[in-house]
């Protein structure tokens, strides 16, 4: 194993269990299987697993590799990784107690318009994506770079659509205003 791999072990490792803390400090218990569609969470992380394996076995086949220079993909790649990780925590750190893996909402649930989400209505989905697009640009590999992303993108692409009939049922024409003035994902993009 090259220190480089050695690193991305670490840091993938780091932020895998910093991810499981999130999920079981927050979970809900779903008592009504009516619900059971909002428990997406486990979903995500059977894709997020199986995209990961695949395309670290597709990245081995050599069959797609980017004509960059291992040092500046792999800065490129830390920084990517880092900044979808800063992102997540402050979008999560943003919600506070507001934040679930589960989707839900509560009584006395109110809607947070500051900090990333002045810009974004899903900006830990945002950094989710800029984390995973960093390890698979790392892997230097385009096929493994879409075999890595494109699962993980459907993926919260339907979590998004979840959520979003969620906050509009509870928090309706607000939630509509808010989303008039905010992209999905992406500022001024999407």
């Amino acid at each position: 194993m090259t220190a480089i791999q050695l690193f991305w072990l670490i840091l993938g490792s780091a932020w895998a269990v910093i991810e499981l803390a999130i999920a079981f400090k927050t979970r809900i218990k779903i008592t009504h299987t009516s619900h059971f569609e909002f428990r997406s969470e486990r979903l995500i992380w059977i894709v997020v697993v199986f995209a990961l394996f695949t395309a670290l076995w597709v990245k081995q086949k050599h069959l797609a590799m980017m004509p960059i220079e291992m040092f500046y993909r792999q800065f490129i790649a830390i920084l990517l990784f880092l900044f979808g990780l800063a992102l997540r925590c402050y979008a999560v750190f943003s919600l506070g107690k507001f934040f679930s893996t589960s989707v839900k909402t509560n009584d006395k649930h109110i809607l947070i318009e500051y900090g990333p989400y002045r810009l974004i209505r899903h900006p830990a989905y945002t950094g989710l994506f800029f984390s995973f697009f960093g390890a698979g640009f790392a892997m230097g590999d385009v096929l493994a770079l879409l075999t890595l992303i494109s699962p993980i993108a459907y993926v919260l692409t339907q979590r998004i659509r979840i959520e979003e009939l969620w906050l509009n049922d509870h928090f309706g024409n607000i939630y509509d205003d808010y989303s008039q003035r905010t992209k999905k994902l992406l500022p001024w993009v999407y």
